[in-house]
């Protein structure tokens, strides 16, 4: 092969040389990046193989939505179907663990001392439930009744010695509790009766304890009439 004109065979080695050494240093201060270089390869990498693995964005990730558990299921909410949900927990463990006292759920009227009352009142039994202890009865009773259930109430009890008030805020012939007090041979009795239900309560003094105002607030959750 010719040589082409005007080239100088030793200035061209020189200048090989000199630019495989500034390769060389090139390479000589790259060196300490390698590992770096090598790290950032694979992670790109391993992120094209396995979407789970990349790193994470630079934007912050929306935190969680964090469920909060509803509350702890002590109390009954609405209206009530057993006979626990008539009861404050606490009451109703001491009752379930009390020795000598029992439960009977499968009473079908209140023991009122007025006779016929619950046909008279039209009543539907859906709870029963008659606590007995060495000391005494307290049965407790809720019940759908007529609509004209408080009029008749407020017509019959009266006469049988029981005294009939009205409900608070709402008119006597929407709501009314007939109490009689324990006498010597009879049990104490409180009759509640308001928008289609009717709450009896029957008790000996002493007897197995029963919190009225909590069972009323059960019966009608949303319009609590108090103790």
């Amino acid at each position: 092969m010719a040589k082409i004109g005007g080239r100088n065979t030793v200035f061209a080695w020189f200048v090989g040389l000199v630019t495989l050494a500034v390769v060389a240093g090139l390479v000589w201060l790259a060196a300490p990046m390698t590992p770096v270089v090598l790290a950032w390869t694979g992670q790109i990498v391993d992120s094209a193989l396995d979407p789970r693995a990349a790193p994470p964005s630079a934007q912050p990730s929306p935190s969680p939505t964090v469920s909060v558990p509803p509350p702890a299921q002590n109390e009954a909410v609405g209206a009530p179907t057993a006979c626990g949900d008539l009861y404050p927990r606490a009451l109703w463990d001491q009752l379930k663990a009390a020795d000598g006292t029992s439960l009977d759920e499968s009473i079908e009227f209140p023991p009122s001392s007025v006779a016929g009352l619950p046909e008279a009142l039209g009543a539907q039994v859906t709870i029963g439930c008659a606590w007995t202890d060495a000391s005494g009865a307290a049965t407790v009773t809720v019940a759908d009744v007529d609509p004209s259930a408080v009029q008749t109430a407020q017509n019959v009890l009266p006469a049988t010695g029981f005294v009939c008030t009205p409900l608070p805020d709402i008119p006597l012939t929407d709501g009314v509790r007939c109490d009689l007090p324990a006498g010597d041979q009879s049990a104490a009795e409180t009759h509640v009766l308001r928008t289609g239900r009717w709450l009896a309560v029957v008790r000996t003094f002493p007897g197995p304890p029963f919190d009225q105002a909590n069972a009323e607030a059960r019966v009608w959750p949303s319009n609590s009439t108090g103790g």
